[in-house]
């Protein structure tokens, strides 16, 4: 496929989520990740202060899982998984579960099972090989061979800053893929009660492909998108701040993939300079954050 994800949002009661159109999103160009809030029973009493859990993001769990058997599964152009329950209105893509079959529940979800051991080269007919210069990838679109997840609880409270992710994956010195600074707006999921369950999750391979170019923000060592900014102020759109990172090829052998979940303030700067604002004009606005809350989910795959 070669369509142009777009980020949209859309809310149902606490449910929120931004999700991409498509399945093989343009690696550079266009970040690839998207955002589940899992509902939650409200608690049978309300809880005391010395019952709440200080103020803060708590990691649940991370993982690299398999794709899909069949890329863009879903009538819909959406992969088959993972996909979300919903005990009021049942998900199209995935209504029940179970024999007999009941509507698959809230608070439930259908993934691609983890693996520690995946393949470099293509493996086959149900999926691509973690190598982007041998798995068919080229400078148009992107064959993922497995999907990033990384959950977590947010008991911020704090649904004004901003919420900011990055993921990097290593083999030693050599990096492999990042995908630079996701700032994806507001932190919409702080101050829900009871506190909202997250998953970042985004199709994933590694290195870069042929035509991809060489040098920093290649392949999948992401470029900029949307940024710099155009004025002082949340776009209203996801964009990415490149890491300016110089991606390898993978090689067999482990790789350590580190993911970083932030809610920080955004604070700033006007610049009319040519050279930092490029195609998008002077003046532009570059950003940093202070952050407030920050977790690091961290984990070993191998290749071979």
């Amino acid at each position: 496929m070669t369509n142009s994800p777009v980020f949209r949002t859309f809310a149902c009661l606490v449910i929120v989520a931004f999700f991409v159109c498509g399945q093989q999103a343009l690696a550079q160009e266009k970040p690839h990740f998207q955002i589940k809030v899992l509902p939650r029973a409200t608690a049978d009493v309300t809880p005391t202060p010395a019952l709440t859990p200080a103020a803060n993001l708590y990691a649940l769990q991370a993982a690299f899982t398999q794709g899909y058997p069949t890329p863009a599964a879903n009538a819909d152009g959406t992969d088959i998984w993972p996909c979300f329950g919903n005990s009021s209105t049942p998900n199209t893509d995935c209504p029940t579960i179970g024999n007999p079959s009941i509507t698959f529940p809230s608070g439930a979800a259908a993934l691609g099972a983890p693996a520690y051991v995946w393949q470099l080269a293509n493996p086959g007919a149900n999926g691509y090989g973690c190598d982007a210069d041998t798995n068919g990838t080229s400078n148009t679109s992107y064959l993922p061979c497995g999907q990033t997840e990384t959950w977590y609880e947010d008991d911020t409270n704090d649904s004004t800053d901003e919420l900011l992710y990055e993921i990097e994956v290593t083999q030693g010195s050599t990096v492999i893929a990042d995908s630079g600074e996701v700032d994806f707006g507001p932190n919409t999921f702080g101050g829900l009660a009871p506190p909202a369950d997250v998953v970042i999750y985004g199709d994933q391979n590694f290195g870069t492909w042929p035509g991809a170019g060489s040098g920093k923000n290649t392949g999948n060592c992401d470029a900029d998108f949307n940024y710099p900014l155009t004025a002082a102020a949340n776009p209203g759109a996801t964009y990415v701040v490149e890491a300016n990172k110089t991606c390898g090829n993978p090689v067999a052998g482990a790789a350590t993939l580190s993911a970083v979940t932030e809610v920080g303030k955004p604070v700033y700067t006007k610049s009319t300079s040519k050279t930092v604002c490029g195609s998008v004009g002077t003046p532009c606005y570059t950003v940093k954050w202070t952050k407030k809350y920050s977790i690091t989910q961290k984990w070993t795959i191998f290749f071979e």
